[in-house]
């Protein structure tokens, strides 16, 4: 057997990983990774909370992934704001624009130089643009090359730790977080070493994690259709096997690009290889 290991995790809790991808391991009698979004659990197209319990019975590790799956990398500014501005337009791709995610409105933000912070509430998004408008104006000026818009301390503690409450009310206590949407600055970081024993995503990148690789510091990457093609996943699963360490592969199921024949795929491949198929609980 080689020592190394690999980990499977499926993002956001959707219903394909109990209906589509759960046969498929349970037949190779191999577990996975869930990572779960407490304030989804429930929800049209997501897992309900007796289907993640029949999961975690069969081993599946629930990995937290947020309280309501925020966007907590902070954005800079595009252009400059002036006093008296409510609307500040966002450099970046991830504000999403007219989508009910990412970013909430009425949630806390800090507009900050370095030097001079402002903390306001989101009042809301635009439909069409990066534009997002504050429940006040700004005071003072910000120079665009100079500033950025993040989530306050108050926000990152909410979605890192008060994510626990609604695991801890049934019956999960989660030592492995998973970022949402894979982003987070050094507060965040903090933010989840103090709370969790590892962190699946602290960068992503198509290269296993060496022997010795610190929880906290793992990289993983898609093995969606859309990101490695089956030779690149088997190179992977070669340096896994002749190195150890601990591979970290994942996907969203409720996408195309994630069909549970890949996912045969990918553990045979891996046994092939005599790399053990596990969670990253069991592994680090």
């Amino acid at each position: 057997m080689s020592d190394g290991r690999l980990a499977l995790v499926f993002d956001d809790g959707y219903i394909e990983d109990y209906e589509d991808i759960y046969p498929v391991l349970d037949e190779r009698g191999v577990p996975a990774c869930q990572a779960i979004v407490s304030g989804w659990l429930g929800d049209d197209g997501h897992l309900t909370a007796e289907q993640l319990g029949e999961l975690a019975d069969a081993g599946w590790e629930v990995v937290a992934h947020g309280r309501r799956h925020r966007y907590m990398q902070a954005h800079g500014l595009a252009e400059d704001a002036a006093a008296g501005d409510r609307r500040l337009r966002l450099a970046g791709g991830h504000v999403f624009p007219g989508e009910d995610h990412g970013l909430y409105p009425g949630d806390a933000f800090e507009v900050t130089d370095g030097e001079r912070t402002e903390t306001r509430a989101l009042a809301g998004k635009d439909d069409d643009e990066p534009v997002v408008e504050l429940d006040d104006p700004l005071s003072a000026e910000f120079a665009a090359d100079e500033t950025v818009v993040r989530p306050t301390a108050a926000q990152i503690r909410d979605e890192v730790v008060g994510v626990r409450g609604k695991f801890e009310g049934l019956g999960y206590e989660p030592t492995t977080f998973a970022l949402p949407y894979d982003a987070g600055d050094a507060r965040v970081w903090r933010a989840v070493a103090d709370e969790y024993d590892a962190l699946v995503d602290a960068s992503v990148r198509s290269l296993p994690n060496p022997p010795g690789t610190p929880p906290l510091s793992l990289s993983r990457y898609y093995l969606e259709t859309s990101h490695m093609r089956m030779v690149e996943i088997e190179a992977y699963l070669d340096e896994v096997a002749a190195c150890g360490g601990l591979g970290i592969l994942a996907g969203h199921t409720a996408w195309e690009t994630v069909p549970s024949e890949r996912v045969a795929a990918v553990v045979d491949a891996a046994h092939e290889r005599d790399v053990e198929v596990t969670t990253v609980r069991d592994a680090v």
